[in-house]
């Protein structure tokens, strides 16, 4: 049997090699990278640019195709190597024949990644000289020197990153950590190394702001709105607010002039993934840091706050805060004690409030017939009047807020902080003799060592309860503090020192309230144009201070109840 042997009229795609081409120029092209702009001037990034440009021009086989340079970026990932993608792209689109760069490692440190790149441009029939390793992508042995080669670089990038960490923790230990403020609201890097926090005036009156209005009734959603509705922009200088944004602001405890470090961590050096800390690595706490946009109890009774409306959103019928209408969850029904809902007629000839059981007869499954509810519907107009009515009534209850002031700082905030405190002390009492006993060698767990962990359990338990109940009065005193506010300005319009002779008499009830002066001077709102004459009576319906100052109004048979957030109710009429 003969065998004709055809011979091979192409070559086979990804063989090409320098001299297939004959006297044809091979294109070169070079790429450049520096992860950091710390580097020796000889791998800069200038200087490797520099270098290869003069290095291709100077070789008459070879034909310039440029030089692709990244500059500060990591080589553990090639998605975000802008450079090194376009060049990626120019392979493909036939304008490379060979790359040179200085080594694998500033090709890449991902093992995979190297890889792929490598076959893929193999593939093309474009091959990579590695300088360094003295390695060509198109040669036999190519291949596998550059997995081996690559796989250290992998291994050496995650020395590198763990050797980092441990460097920045270190820093954490003594109080020095990284400080990122690239869009962060009120604070700026400041010091002779920008090694500290300061504050940036007219964002942190911003800042101030949020705090007050959320201590308002305000909910971060209503923030946001307002905010965007204002066009101020975003610490990421966008134009929109986001409730989240808001949330992280509240929460952030720099802005009380503490420092907590490594909330975040890097999960993985390859992929750059940034996690929240949830107990994964120690965290680092530096009291007093620097100086505080807010004082530390407003900071922590907004922090109670969001606590107890947290809770009270689990709660039927109780005010969901967030809603655009100002009286949307304030009406309640006098007899049922359900929220009133907005009805608004079909043809908008009227608009008005009703108990869903209002009275009608309803007919059950089994046909039985069931009285409704006796409320009446309210008409929107007469609602809004009995607000403004119930407004006009505050200033003759002036007496009784300042004694009600008085009240809780002298008994129940001062009552709970000394339970807190005796609470505290026997948890630490506690803790400190269960250390003691779980420290010793036993066999299976003491009747004592029970005892402990359920008395612990208890102490917790009152703990919570506590800290919600100063929440509770906490709020209420600063609700108090911004009705007193609210009447200064009213009566200021007409009378001065009536204003005067009030804050005095503060003074004199309450010396302990001035603890936020500060804060509130800086912050004072100032009820928008219309809203009150000039003899400082309201006249218009105003949402803003419906939201900031009412708790509820509830429908009576005759009239209406209105009470406030400052904890008084008055009754006002048709």
């Amino acid at each position: 049997m003969a065998v004709q042997i055809i011979k091979a009229t192409k070559q086979p795609q990804g063989t090409v090699v320098a001299a297939d081409r004959g006297k044809e120029k091979i294109r070169v092209c070079a790429y450049a990278r520096i992860s950091t702009d710390s580097d020796a001037q000889e791998t800069s990034y200038e200087a490797q640019c520099r270098h290869y440009t003069d290095y291709i021009m100077d070789n008459p086989e070879w034909e310039f195709a440029g030089v692709y340079a990244d500059e500060g970026i990591s080589g553990t990932s090639t998605k975000n190597r802008e450079q090194f993608l376009k060049m990626i792209h120019d392979c493909e689109a036939g304008q490379i024949d060979m790359i040179l760069t200085k080594s694998i490692s500033r090709w890449a440190r991902n093992t995979v990644d190297s890889l792929r790149t490598i076959r893929k441009l193999k593939d093309l029939g474009v091959g990579v000289l590695f300088e360094k390793e003295n390695i060509f992508t198109l040669d036999a042995k190519g291949e596998v020197l550059i997995t081996i080669m690559s796989s250290i670089a992998q291994q050496e990038s995650d020395s590198i990153s763990r050797n980092v960490r441990l460097g920045i923790q270190y820093l954490m230990q003594q109080g020095k950590g990284r400080l990122n403020t690239r869009q962060f609201l009120g604070l700026t890097k400041g010091g002779e190394h920008n090694d500290t926090l300061e504050i940036v005036p007219g964002e942190a009156d911003l800042v101030r702001r949020i705090y007050r209005e959320y201590l308002e009734g305000f909910s971060p959603g209503m923030i946001a709105r307002r905010l965007t509705q204002e066009k101020i922009p975003t610490p990421a200088g966008k134009v929109t607010w986001y409730q989240s944004t808001i949330v992280s602001i509240l929460e952030n405890e720099k802005y009380c002039g503490d420092l907590l470090m490594q909330k975040y961590y890097v999960e993985d050096f390859l992929t750059h993934r940034i996690v929240r800390n949830t107990g994964q690595l120690p965290q680092y706490f530096v009291e007093d840091n620097h100086e505080p946009i807010v004082p530390k109890k407003i900071f922590y009774q907004v922090q109670g706050e969001m606590q107890r409306r947290s809770l009270l959103k689990r709660e039927a019928g109780k005010l969901r805060f967030g809603s655009a209408d100002a009286l949307k969850g304030r009406l309640v029904c006098g007899c049922c004690g359900r929220i009133l809902k907005r009805y608004i007629h079909p043809d908008h000839k009227y608009t008005d409030w009703r108990c869903r059981y209002r009275a009608y007869e309803k007919r059950s499954m089994t046909r039985e017939v069931s009285p409704g509810c006796p409320c009446r519907n309210v008409p929107e107009a007469d609602a809004r009047n009995a607000v403004i009515s119930a407004f006009n009534k505050l200033p003759t209850l002036r007496d009784r807020l300042i004694r009600m002031q008085g009240s809780l700082w002298n008994g129940d905030l001062k009552r709970i902080d000394v339970m807190l405190e005796h609470n505290r002390e026997q948890r630490k009492r506690m803790d400190s003799r269960l250390e003691q006993l779980l420290a010793e060698p036993q066999m299976e767990e003491s009747d004592e060592i029970r005892f402990l962990r359920n008395e612990i359990g208890q102490l917790e338990t009152e703990r919570i309860s506590l800290v919600l109940e100063r929440a509770e009065a906490a709020n209420r005193e600063i609700h108090i503090r911004l009705a007193l506010e609210l009447l200064e300005t009213m009566k200021a319009l007409h009378d001065a020192p009536y204003g005067l002779k009030m804050r005095k008499n503060v003074e004199e009830e309450s010396p302990a309230c001035h603890e936020y002066d500060e804060f509130f001077s800086r912050t004072k709102y100032i009820p928008e144009e219309g809203v009150l004459d000039r003899h400082g009576w309201m006249v218009t319906f105003s949402d803003d201070l419906v939201v900031r100052y009412l708790e509820n109004m509830t429908v009576l048979e005759e009239g209406y109840e209105v009470k406030f957030k400052c904890g008084l109710s008055v009754r006002t009429g048709l």
